[in-house]
């Protein structure tokens, strides 16, 4: 298996010209002479990742031909949508770091945080708007998954329950409703039929899950600047699918620790404690086991007649979820 940049490279291949156009125009757009909204926009400019969702879009729309315009405008909205889910999230969380940089409210206060955030909702509205037939109420049902995903986050803080269901629910509409809905909308406006929309949603859905679980291993794994896992999300009172599955296992009475981190008043010791016995007892070992078992369903998604290349793209693409680093 490739790692890192030679697997994206080979994700991206079949759609460099387009990812580079892609880019153009989503750079473009965080351009404005309002000297107040460029301070922000040139902050978000400078923070692009590796963008798997727009990925994912034009992956779906090269296996479709390319036959119209609307599939960068289909990448470029949901993008922005995360992008201000994110910046709304870490208000909420009171996060003062996002992937190893200070988030916007560490950096420009929550006020200006929730306020920029609600400006990129509005280009991500607009952006999608140019596509045409229904596609904004999609993308405003969208927005509501994403905040109900939220709300079912905050009201999990004041129950004792460590339940798998209740992390999938969360996790399905905060972060896998977006890689679903982007491949949905992306083989839409390509001239899919409904089936086959649906099917790619499959794929996005599965892989949005995998980045999920992923996302939360890290916290329980040592990191470059710490030298030791941060516990960032059970500082936040978030209780993620490896801690999940082991205290659950554990037959020992967690109750006392469940509550002090869902109310974020646990201690060092006891998030040490918690990392240490997930660590130790099978946590993350089974949370890499539901990823394998969502990349493999994720495959199953894609129509049999993919070209070999594109399918060995949308292969790397799991993969490279799965295996990605940061």
């Amino acid at each position: 298996m490739m790692w890192g940049m030679d697997l994206f490279r080979s994700i991206t291949e079949p759609i460099d010209s387009e990812l580079s156009r892609f880019k153009e125009h989503f750079s473009s757009l965080l351009d404005t002479d309002d000297a107040n909204l460029a301070v922000l926009l040139d902050c978000l400019k400078a923070r692009n990742g590796k963008m798997l969702r727009p990925v994912l879009a034009l992956l779906i729309g090269k296996y479709y031909g390319f036959p119209s315009d609307s599939i960068y405008n289909v990448a470029v909205s949901l993008e922005l949508l995360h992008t201000a889910s994110l910046i709304h999230d870490d208000v909420v969380d009171n996060s003062m770091l996002r992937r190893g940089n200070a988030s916007f409210n560490a950096i420009f206060d929550n006020k200006m945080s929730i306020l920029f955030g609600d400006y990129v909702v509005g280009m991500s509205l607009e952006e999608m708007a140019k596509t045409g037939d229904g596609n904004v109420s999609i993308l405003s049902g969208i927005s509501k998954t994403l905040s109900s995903g939220e709300i079912a986050q905050l009201s999990v803080r004041s129950s004792l329950e460590l339940s798998e269901d209740s992390y999938f629910d969360i996790i399905s509409r905060k972060t896998a409703c977006l890689f679903s809905n982007v491949a949905y909308l992306a083989a839409r406006v390509s001239g899919a039929t409904e089936s086959e929309a649906l099917s790619f949603s499959g794929f996005g859905r599965m892989s949005g899950l995998c980045f999920q679980i992923r996302d939360d291993i890290f916290d329980y794994l040592p990191t470059e600047c710490l030298g030791k896992p941060s516990g960032i999300d059970m500082r936040e009172g978030k209780i993620t699918l490896p801690a999940i599955y082991a205290l659950n296992a554990s037959g020992l009475d967690w109750s006392d620790t469940v509550r002090d981190i869902r109310g974020c008043v646990a201690t060092d010791e006891q998030i040490k404690a918690v990392t240490e016995y997930t660590i130790g007892h099978g946590g993350i070992r089974y949370a890499e086991s539901r990823m394998q078992e969502f990349a493999s369903q994720a495959l199953e998604f894609l129509p049999g007649d993919m070209p070999d290349t594109l399918r060995r793209a949308f292969s790397d693409y799991i993969d490279l979820v799965i295996s990605r680093e940061r």
